[in-house]
């Protein structure tokens, strides 16, 4: 079952996703289905792309939680992924077509957060671009908090690991993974890398893992529910938290893609 559930997710094939719900209502027997609770920062594109995804493929959402107003909130909303290809839907307008509530707070570690979070009692929570959880948030997910981090765990914890990646030769890809207190470090449930030989630019590779990262989220929530896919402890011995890129190495990362063309 888990591997046509794949090949479906592989091949887009988006009618024949109600298998999903199928599956939890008649291999887990459940009365409903998992409560999925997502939590993103307003108008992040990951989580945009990751809940359509999860909408296309008849995963049920229960609500959305989208930190606005804050600092990093504003920040984000400006810069990150910024690019002149590919954009998502208004996150508004993607709820409003499934009727899926939407909660605006102004910290996701605050309480008014996690007063809603105890009114929902999710089984799961997604993140789709948040900023670093506290664990009293971490704690009101039944089955855990699950992340997916555009790079390979353990080495590549923490920023720009995509750059840092190719900076360092090694394999680009996505890494969902349960999250705990610590940055990129929590329990890993599936990875999978990416071959990025048609991007000409680093936005390009960043995209790319973007879309990467909302199939494997399905791919890992199945696993998880099938009993297929186990959370492994990362090795902490291997695990490098990178800083920001500075500025000279983003130019030899460009130019490694230039000389790659």
């Amino acid at each position: 079952v888990i591997e046509y559930l794949i090949m479906i997710i592989n091949k887009k094939r988006f009618q024949e996703c109600i298998i999903y719900n199928r599956f939890f209502y008649s291999i887990h027997m459940r009365v409903e289905p998992p409560k999925i609770i997502f939590l993103m920062i307003d108008e992040n594109i990951q989580g945009r792309e990751m809940i359509s995804r999860f909408l296309d493929f008849h995963v049920p959402i229960k609500a959305v939680i989208i930190e606005h107003k804050s600092k990093l909130a504003e920040r984000i909303k400006k810069t990150y992924l910024k690019n002149s290809f590919y954009n998502p839907k208004p996150i508004i307008e993607i709820c409003k077509s499934k009727n899926i509530k939407i909660h605006y707070v102004e910290n996701h570690n605050e309480k008014q957060c996690e007063q809603i979070l105890t009114e929902y009692k999710p089984d799961y929570i997604i993140l789709g671009g948040t900023r670093i959880l506290k664990e009293h948030i971490i704690n009101k997910a039944k089955f855990g908090v699950l992340n997916a981090h555009p790079a390979i765990l353990p080495k590549y914890q923490g920023l720009d690991c995509v750059a840092w990646s190719i900076l360092n030769n090694d394999p680009v890809g996505v890494t969902v993974h349960l999250i705990d207190t610590g940055v990129d470090s929590g329990p890993i449930i599936h990875q999978e890398i990416i071959d990025y030989s048609d991007c000409k630019k680093l936005i390009e590779i960043r995209i790319k893992l973007m879309k990467k990262c909302a199939g494997l989220m399905i791919k890992s929530l199945i696993g998880l529910e099938m009993g297929t896919l186990k959370p492994i402890k990362q090795n902490t011995d291997l695990g490098i938290n990178h800083p920001e890129i500075p500025e000279e190495k983003l130019e030899l990362v460009n130019k490694i893609l230039q000389e790659k063309k």
